[in-house]
């Protein structure tokens, strides 16, 4: 028993001194929900290490996006343009992984991205072009997720679970008017009013009227009158009449931060026929490592011992719930308000995105733990069949090694997009052309002002012109 004891100590001390993948995600979090955008764009450039070559895609899904928001619009690209390549290079790959993973866990498995991670990083590759004043490149993202959601369609056959989606048809529907692909646009935007009545959209967010309205006009301007009144009669439709010497004014607010996948952990251990069995949820890197300790401890002194750990998604409590904009003229004899509207719900999609798998997670999952506790037993009934003190003692000490081993082993594969907004939100307007100053001001859900901040803008006749902003308050 004592080699058993030592075996114990010196994982312990094992445990505590590693941290980590979760421990470098801890500190992007604190920059993420403290709206420092350059420090944690500075975090993730320095940290590549900590990512390891099967996550690779997620260091360059993160880097891309702190450049968005950093407004370095070039390399925000320049890394987006890396993570499509591990994506389409990886996509039917890791075979070989897979099978290990079996013995040990899904992380050994190359991570290569969900379909709507792909298809919300040409969203942003799209406005790091139109921030550059590059409308035609912008065309070509709207083109590309266009691609991926029809090949989606065809591979799943009509039955993937993301293989259209209401935010980004709308937001390619501007893209495309943008840039004066009317017709385009038009399909993007019907296909966005679809989606959105859908009822397998997940966001359960009605139509913008800013989308019909958008719909509306642009039947106007093709000349497809029926349809305008088709829609006018099925929709309340706010007709957007343009003002002369104006232009309009997007506002795109990532709220909040994504859902961050923790550990759903089962536990079930016997100690000379006393049981012991435990249900609970690591959320954090602090309750990670604790945990680890007290389940190797566990599974050291237990006779038999299982362990199971299933993926789960814990939301981040944000007070912001929307925003609205205010202009207030230079005499201040007249104040022009806006309100903002949701349009993307991406924290919804992500735990419906797993709740879609968690069939199979379950299954493989269970399977893999008892394949352990077979292997366990198999292993110690042989070795104790010898029939020596000696190898009685041998046979406890290897079956604390294989227990501990299973503690160890076993943990969910944790792994997602974590720098993406929980939410979309964005307000429309028309402003005369020329400079001017708005105030953001930041709302909760009963419509008090958290915060607010104040930007500039240099509108020009005819032309769109847009401004991207973050918000988090915990």
């Amino acid at each position: 028993m004592n080699k058993k004891n030592c075996l114990l100590v010196l994982i312990f001390f094992t445990l505590v001194s590693c941290s980590g993948l979760q421990s470098y995600y801890s500190k992007l979090e604190k920059c993420m929900t403290g709206n420092n955008t350059e420090q944690a764009q500075g975090l993730i450039a320095s940290s590549q290490k900590s990512y390891g070559q099967k996550n690779e895609i997620l260091y360059y899904f993160d880097l891309g996006f702190a450049n968005h928001l950093a407004k370095n619009y070039k390399e925000s690209n320049t890394a987006f343009e890396e993570a499509k390549k591990i994506y389409d290079a990886n996509f039917t790959k890791s075979i070989s992984a897979g099978a290990f993973s079996l013995f040990s866990n899904d992380n050994v498995i190359p991570y290569y991205g969900n379909t709507y991670e792909i298809a919300y990083m040409n969203v942003f590759c799209a406005l790091n072009y139109i921030l550059q004043g590059q409308p035609n490149e912008a065309v070509v993202e709207a083109r590309q997720v266009d691609n991926l959601l029809k090949k989606r369609n065809v591979d799943g056959k009509g039955k993937a679970f993301f293989s259209d989606d209401p935010f980004i048809r709308y937001f390619m529907g501007i893209v495309y008017e943008n840039a004066g692909y009317y017709n385009d646009a038009l399909i993007s935007y019907k296909l966005a009013l679809k989606n959105y009545n859908s009822k397998n959209n997940v966001y359960s967010l009605p139509a913008p009227q800013d989308l019909t309205s958008s719909l509306y006009n642009l039947y106007k301007k093709l000349g497809f009158s029926n349809d305008a009144n088709e829609l006018k009669q099925k929709y309340t439709v706010k007709q957007l009449v343009k003002p002369d010497n104006c232009g309009e004014l997007i506002i795109v607010n990532y709220n909040g931060l994504s859902p961050k996948k923790a550990d759903e952990i089962i536990e079930m251990s016997f100690y000379r026929a006393w049981p012991y069995f435990a249900s609970y949820k690591v959320a954090t890197n602090e309750q990670e490592q604790a945990e680890k300790v007290r389940a190797a401890v566990r599974a050291g002194f237990s006779d038999d011992y299982i362990k199971i750990a299933f993926p789960t998604y814990v939301r981040y409590k944000n007070k912001v719930s929307s925003f609205a904009v205010e202009e207030v003229n230079i005499d201040k004899s007249k104040t022009s308000k806006y309100a903002s509207y949701e349009v993307s719900d991406i924290g919804s999609l992500m735990i419906a995105a797993l709740q879609r798998d968690n069939a199979a997670i379950h299954s493989k999952t269970i399977a893999r733990a008892v394949g352990r506790f077979v292997l366990a037993k198999v292993v110690t009934n042989q070795i104790r069949k010898q029939g020596s003190r000696q190898n009685n003692d041998l046979s406890i000490l290897a079956n604390a090694i294989l227990n501990v081993t299973n503690s160890l082993l076993e943990k969910a594969d944790k792994r997602s997009w974590r720098t993406l907004p929980e939410e979309i939100n964005m307000c429309r307007m028309y402003l005369s052309e020329g400079i001017h100053t708005l105030n953001i001001k930041y709302l909760s859900s009963s419509n008090s002002v958290i915060y607010q901040e104040q930007i500039v803008v240099q509108i020009e006749k005819d032309k769109k012109t847009f401004v991207v902003t973050k918000s988090f308050r915990s």
